[in-house]
Order: C-alpha cells, then sequence, then structure tokens
C-alpha cells in the first residue's frame, strides 16, 4: 500500500513537471548504466544514508544478506532489464534548475561554454576527465573560436600536450583532439605530430589505438615509438617501483624482449627509458649490459627505416 501510494504522489510530480517544461517522458529501455554501479568501495556514510529500498535494488548493505530483500532487488531488476519502462530526461529549463540547485548545494556543476578562457592545459584536461564526446566537441569548438586564429589555437593545444609530465595524462589529452575535432582534423592534426621528434609516440599510439594506422604502415622506429610509449604508460600506470615489477616479472622473457626492443628506439623520454631499464633489470634479473648487448644485435640486423612488408 505504501509503494502503491508512493508511485501515485511520484507520477503526480512528474505530471507536474512535464506540465511545466522540466522533463521530457518516454518509454524505452534502461540505460544499464543505472544498474552496473559499483559500489565496493562506498564509504560508511553513503551506506548510511542511503533508502533502504534503493541498497536493496543496489545489492549492498544489509540488503546483500536479507534473501528476502533480495528477492525484491531481483524482481525490480528483472522488470527494468526484460521490457520497456519510462523514462525521464530533463529538458534545458530542468537542467539549468538542477544546475542552480547544485550550484546552491556547494557543488561542481560545469556548463558547457564556460571554459572558453581556460588555458588550454586546463582545458584538455577537464575534457579528457569530466566531458562526453559530444559535449567535449562543443567545448573545443567554442574555445578555438575564442582564440580568433585557428592554427594558432592548435599550436596551444599540441603545445599544452607537449609540457604535459605524466604520459598518460597527455595521452589522454591528445586523444581528446583526435575524437573532439571535427571533420577528421583530430586525425589529420595527429598524423602531422607522426613527425613531431617529442609528440610521435604519443600521436602513433592514439593513431594504432584507434585503427587508422595499421602496423604494416608504421616504419620500425616507429613501431618501437610504439612499443616503448606502451610500456612507459604502463609502468606510469603501475605506479613504478614494485607494482611495475610485478608487471614485467609476470610477463616474463615476453618482457625482456619488449623492453629491449623499447630500449632501442628513439623514444624522447630518456629518463623513462632509462627507469624501465632499471626495473626490468630487478624484476627480471637482466643486467643492463645484456639489455644493452639485445639493443646493439638489434642495430646490426639492419633493418633502419624500412617499412614493414605488407
Amino acid at each position: 500500500m505504501w509503494f502503491e501510494h508512493a508511485d501515485r504522489d511520484l507520477h503526480a510530480v512528474l505530471d507536474l513537471l512535464d506540465d511545466l517544461g522540466a522533463i521530457e517522458r518516454d518509454r524505452g529501455m534502461a540505460d544499464p548504466v543505472f544498474l552496473d554501479i559499483d559500489l565496493s568501495d562506498a564509504g560508511p556514510e553513503l551506506l548510511a544514508d542511503m533508502p533502504p529500498e534503493l541498497a536493496e535494488l543496489l545489492g549492498v548493505a544489509g540488503a546483500a544478506t536479507d534473501p528476502a530483500a533480495r528477492e525484491r532487488a531481483d524482481a525490480r531488476r528483472e522488470e527494468l532489464t526484460t521490457g520497456p519502462v519510462e523514462l525521464i530526461r530533463l529538458t534545458e529549463l530542468g537542467t539549468r534548475a538542477v544546475r542552480r540547485r547544485l550550484l546552491a548545494a556547494g557543488r561542481g556543476a560545469p556548463l558547457v561554454g564556460e571554459l572558453a578562457q581556460a588555458p588550454a592545459v586546463g582545458l584538455l584536461g577537464v575534457l579528457a576527465e569530466d566531458y562526453d564526446p559530444d559535449a567535449a566537441r562543443t567545448e573545443l569548438a567554442g574555445w578555438i573560436t575564442a582564440r580568433g586564429e585557428r592554427e594558432a589555437a592548435l599550436r596551444q593545444l599540441t603545445d599544452a600536450v607537449r609540457t604535459m609530465a605524466f604520459r598518460t595524462r597527455a595521452q589522454a589529452m591528445l586523444d581528446v583532439l583526435l575524437a573532439a575535432l571535427p571533420d577528421g582534423e583530430g586525425e589529420r592534426l595527429l598524423r602531422r605530430l607522426r613527425h613531431d621528434t617529442q609528440l610521435a609516440p604519443l600521436a602513433l599510439n592514439a593513431l594504432a589505438q584507434r585503427e587508422l594506422l595499421s602496423p604494416q604502415d608504421m616504419t620500425d622506429e616507429e613501431t618501437l615509438l610504439v612499443l616503448a610509449e606502451s610500456l612507459l604508460q604502463l609502468v606510469e600506470l603501475a605506479g613504478g617501483g614494485d607494482g611495475a615489477e610485478g608487471v614485467l616479472r609476470a610477463q616474463g622473457s615476453q618482457a625482456r624482449d619488449a623492453v629491449a626492443a623499447a630500449l632501442d628506439s628513439a623514444h624522447p623520454d630518456r629518463a623513462g627509458l632509462d627507469e624501465l631499464r632499471q626495473l626490468a633489470a630487478r624484476a627480471l634479473g637482466t643486467h643492463g649490459a645484456r639489455l644493452g648487448r639485445a639493443r646493439k644485435a638489434r642495430r646490426s640486423s639492419g633493418k633502419g627505416g624500412r617499412k614493414r612488408r605488407r
């Protein structure tokens, strides 16, 4: 009975919001994002304040151990996954109202267009972390327009990537340019950066990951740059030290060969390569001299800058 009254009251509110133009209503399949929430790291405050019905639906806290609650939660999840349900979307008016409430409560609520005067490095960092693809395209277009001269704006953006010390962060920033620039401009920009001494590894990696550049279309030197870049980012993601050593150790001889090839590359991050060499020596029991001999052997193979056979 309580749920029936709550359902009636909720629909009365939704009818009113619909009449006001704050929401749009439709029927369709529920987005899986609302069912695939990972609360394994949720703090006790969140779980303590969560309504028990929501806890049941998400299968957390005490609801997960109560058979009756688990049965009710399974029934609700089945309802959301097996057929059309009512879908509610905010209109522009509703979005504006929700944003005002969030700001009044001290919450962050970015607005597309408000980064027009942001520095390039800050813009790309925020787009990479907080924006969906469509919003990123709109925000980036507004930022470039505010600069007036398009080529100068693009130089600012690539220089921002160039100054980023963390390789995974720089990769994410370059990926934003590839995805958010219109009409293939991002791909053309990254193809030009193949010849940039500092940014070539990142550009090649981005093109390869999106299958815009095949291994057969890369020279041997470019293939080594991509390999070195992948290893350096792997070490960075693993946090260096013991974490990176464990990753390398798990790969065994494959890691040894990959590290030897990476050290033979012309990758511009020499300090990163030196750290990689030391990590590999500790993880794989390979002395720097042995890696050096492997590099020397590769250089004497005479494969230089030829492209791979198709």
